[in-house]
């Protein structure tokens, strides 16, 4: 028990780096976009950088974070379409915590959208990665 404990909290460690260097992949897609091929269009951009993003943390979860849990698992394939769906989920509730706390927040922390981005991200870690561990990679 406390050997899965300890398993499960390294696998979460990894899991976070991977989403912190994939948020940077994100970013970096996108301003890269809007710098050179595609100017105001933000929204393409956007979604161009989510699915190259999206691919990255593929990769990385399934060669670094989740390595036994995939060399183990008989439909590769079906992993992959799960964990585009959770991606898509984590996007989702990324989006609703982060609007939502933006309106609730009646005070601020540097700037404005600080916080709500803190609970945000808080929120579709914890989302993405209890689907990935227990759904996609099981």
């Amino acid at each position: 028990m406390v050997e899965a404990k300890k398993e499960s909290f390294v696998q979460f460690l990894k899991f976070s780096l991977v989403g912190i260097t994939n948020t940077l992949v994100d970013w970096v897609v996108f301003y890269f976009l809007v710098s050179t091929f595609l100017g105001d269009q933000h929204s393409t951009a956007k979604a161009i950088s989510f699915i190259v993003a999206v691919l990255n943390s593929f990769l990385w979860n399934t060669i670094w974070t989740f390595k036994n849990e995939y060399k183990n698992s008989d439909a590769k394939s079906a992993v992959f379409i799960k964990f585009v769906i959770i991606s898509l989920v984590g996007w989702g509730v990324n989006l609703y915590v982060f609007n939502f706390s933006s309106v609730a927040m009646t005070f601020q922390v540097f700037n404005r959208d600080l916080l709500p981005l803190v609970f945000a991200s808080t929120a579709a870690i914890i989302v993405n990665f209890f689907g990935n561990k227990l759904w996609a990679y099981k």
